[in-house]
């Protein structure tokens, strides 16, 4: 019988974290055995000899070519072998009884088919991450002395998934997305589903950041097509236009402001027009999601952050009743 948890470490030229990841989470006394995959998507800097050699217990996996984060996970769950699923970055350092707590949280929040780990040092003194009424995510202003604290956002850096939810869920990442918003899609895709997202006080991981690379024309690509893109096809049409309306809003000015900052505006411009092409491919995927939908889009507007902050700067009262 293989091991109940899976540990993946998603890389590509990350081979400056691999000892600090690789050693934290080899290190943990998880009280069972578990096994950890590092895939690889196509590294040219050696990482994958450099870990063959200095890490015998992670199985290696090479994907041959970068198919960038969303479908380099997809791809490692032909390889892993867990119910539980840890999907880690690389520019992370696990501390001591990370891997325990976490699955531990598993076991005794059955409800729960997300965990995701506190990372330090933003979120220090617990707070989670969540998403903000521009449809961001964010790291939330409020404490919570709570065991699991429940969110609508769980970060695609450090999580634990059930396979089991994978099966109600048809797909981890979206393929399309490539890099950015894929772990927003997936999280408000568990939640309109009917599942929960909750982040462990006592599983602590220390996340760098930075070690996808990318340039920031490239983010901003990213990141404004994909969220679009996320909130068209989950949302009813109704609603989307109503994050369309805020997201524009909110971005207009920080355009104006960066206009010494040409790479992420021509990004910024760029994400929208590639939403504007893509977006119809997408009309048959709303339509049969919005039928398996267990909660109303409602759910979710009701617990964006800075809601009624929103509403007052930019919306009229009851912008965000959903009909």
């Amino acid at each position: 019988m293989g091991a109940r948890t899976s540990v993946v470490v998603l890389n590509w030229n990350g081979m400056k974290w691999l000892q600090i990841c690789l050693s934290s989470i080899l290190g943990q006394d998880a009280g069972e055995d578990f096994e950890v995959l590092l895939v690889d998507n196509g590294s040219t800097d050696e990482s994958v000899q450099y870990v063959e050699k200095n890490f015998p217990g992670v199985k290696v996996v090479e994907l041959g070519r970068n198919y960038g984060f969303a479908e380099g996970n997809n791809k490692a769950l032909n390889y892993a072998q867990g119910e539980y699923l840890v999907f880690v970055n690389t520019d992370t350092k696990a501390e001591a009884g990370w891997l325990k707590n976490l699955v531990n949280a598993a076991d005794e929040h059955p409800k729960h088919q997300i965990l995701c780990s506190i990372q330090i040092p933003s979120q220090e003194r617990n707070r989670i991450r969540t998403l903000n009424a521009f449809g961001d995510a964010t790291l939330s202003p409020y404490e919570s002395d709570s065991a699991v604290t429940d969110s609508v956002f769980a970060s695609g850096a450090c999580f634990l998934i059930r396979r089991s939810w994978l099966q109600r869920l048809r797909y981890l990442f979206d393929p399309y997305y490539v890099f950015y918003a894929e772990d927003i899609e997936l999280s408000l895709r568990t939640v309109l589903l009917g599942g929960q997202i909750g982040y462990v006080r006592d599983s602590r991981i220390a996340h760098y950041i930075g070690g996808a690379g990318l340039l920031p024309a490239k983010t901003s690509f990213y990141a404004t097509r994909n969220l679009l893109l996320t909130y068209y096809k989950l949302f009813r049409l109704k609603n989307f236009f109503r994050v369309f309306l805020v997201r524009i809003a909110y971005l207009a000015p920080r355009f104006l402001a960066r206009r010494q900052q040409l790479a992420n505006n021509i990004g910024m411009v760029r994400g929208t027009l590639s939403f504007l092409v893509t977006f119809p491919y997408y009309n048959r995927y709303r339509r049969v999601f919005a039928k398996r939908k267990k909660r109303d889009d409602r759910f979710i507007f009701e617990r964006f952050l800075y809601r009624r902050r929103m509403e007052r700067l930019f919306l009229k009262r009851g912008v965000y009743g959903c009909s």
